[in-house]
């Protein structure tokens, strides 16, 4: 029997064991799930790994103690320009260690700033990527743009601040335009905000008629909040949208996948709602020019034609008066030709006709003299191939049961078979085959 030990004295036995088996520190590559403080300053993280179908494979809780968390977190995130939390990949520095209470975890010393920024760069790269070689990135880039845009789809959140600003830049416009934005309601950050701005660009699609062109706009935060703009699924449906759309997402710093594939990008949503003022506001100046310049050709004409005008009135009582005169000699001569035509024509018609019945009467003949010796040949050929004929050649014919034999497959040894000659019948029997 093995000596009764206690649970602190197994779990020590195993945390002895752990420091030696791992005595240096790993540099861990990771997504952190889960990330939380407490009020000592400490931070506490879940860090996972997923296969390429999403799933996870692997799952360890990390901790960074308050002194290396005060360093890093300011530092990571002014390096990478994103906050430090969940849904990030990040490249860990960590110790093993096995605690008799908590058991299994990491400590975290460091993260590589890098690490995170290059993964965020690769993927977007790899989106793009694959979108090009689809031969669809520059799909709704090649839509053409209403030159008024005034009814206007605006994905977005109802309580987002940049929502706000658009709204208000659209009413307030010194042209004093009118615009008519209708919002459909999405997530705009989040693990479902690609589904859910998916989603709203299908429910306008059920309204497609109603709108110019779509506006998907969020205001500034952390750039790790903007992620989820970064989704293959939701950018090759922006390539494959009908109308164009317009992003505005975050600050001018603020780059996504989307701002690659939507027909105009533009830093801000204010900068969207710019966008769409100065697109009316050149149509409207371009309408006004066109205006000046056909109210100042028609003066010109008009100055220019006034004497031509005059001079014309002048002439117009004698120009009738000559024109009446040479019209009616005109129809007097038209007459005259017109009723000589009409003789000729007839003429001619009656000769077309009696030619037509004779060279009829001589075509009805041939085709009746060459149909009665189509038939003639008809029946001598069908004479020839008569069974009988057949025979009388030589031939006969074997039957078996009443039944015409086609084939030796037909028939088996012994069968007793009836041949048919031209002059009379005979009884056989198959001896071989």
């Amino acid at each position: 029997m093995p000596e009764n030990i206690t649970l602190y004295e197994l779990n020590n036995m195993l945390s002895v064991a752990v420091n030696n088996a791992f005595p240096k520190q790993y540099k861990v590559a990771a997504e952190i799930s889960e990330l939380r403080e407490n009020n000592s300053g400490h931070c506490y993280m879940e860090l996972i790994e997923k296969d390429d179908m999403g799933n996870t494979v692997a799952k360890a809780r990390a901790n960074i103690w308050a002194a290396t968390y005060r360093k890093l977190r300011p530092f990571f995130e002014y390096s990478t320009g994103i906050s430090l939390t969940a849904g990030i990949k990040v490249l860990v520095t960590v110790k093993v260690g096995f605690d008799p209470i908590y058991h299994y975890s990491l400590t975290v010393w460091d993260i590589d700033p890098a690490y995170t920024v290059g993964d965020m760069a690769i993927r977007r790269t790899q989106i793009l990527n694959r979108l090009s070689e689809e031969g669809v990135i520059d799909d709704n880039k090649s839509l053409t743009l209403s030159p008024v845009p005034q009814k206007i789809a605006v994905i977005s959140s109802a309580t987002a601040a940049g929502y706000g600003d658009f709204c208000d830049q659209l009413k307030n416009n010194s042209y004093q335009y009118k615009f008519y934005p209708v919002l459909f309601k999405a997530l705009m950050q989040g693990e479902r905000s690609a589904d859910s701005v998916i989603e709203a660009l299908n429910r306008v699609y059920e309204n497609i008629d109603k709108f110019d062109c779509v506006v998907i706009i969020r205001g500034g935060g952390a750039t790790s909040e903007l992620n989820c703009f970064d989704d293959y699924n939701l950018a090759l449906n922006i390539t494959q949208f009908p109308l164009p759309v317009i992003v505005g997402i975050g600050h001018e710093r603020d780059t996504t996948v989307l701002d690659f594939v939507a027909y105009k990008s533009v830093k801000t949503p204010t900068a969207v709602a710019e966008y769409l003022i100065s697109t009316l506001a050149e149509s409207d100046a371009y309408l006004n020019e066109l205006s000046g310049e056909i109210v100042e050709r028609i003066k010109n004409l008009l100055s220019e034609n006034q004497l031509a005008l005059s001079l014309i009135e002048s002439k117009i009582p004698s120009l009738i008066t000559s024109k009446v005169e040479r019209e009616q000699n005109r129809l007097s001569q038209l007459q005259s030709r017109v009723m000589m035509e009409i003789q000729s024509q007839v003429t001619k018609e009656q000769i077309r006709v009696a030619t037509l019945g004779t060279a009829l009467k001589n075509q009805i003949e041939r085709s009746i003299e060459r149909q009665l010796n189509r038939v003639a040949n008809l029946e001598t050929n069908i004479s020839l191939l008569s069974p009988n004929k057949i025979l009388e050649r030589g031939y006969s014919i074997a039957v078996k049961d009443g039944f015409l034999i086609k084939s030796v497959s037909e028939i088996n040894r012994g069968d007793s078979l009836k041949l048919i000659f031209a002059d009379g019948e005979a009884e056989t029997e198959v001896k071989k085959i």
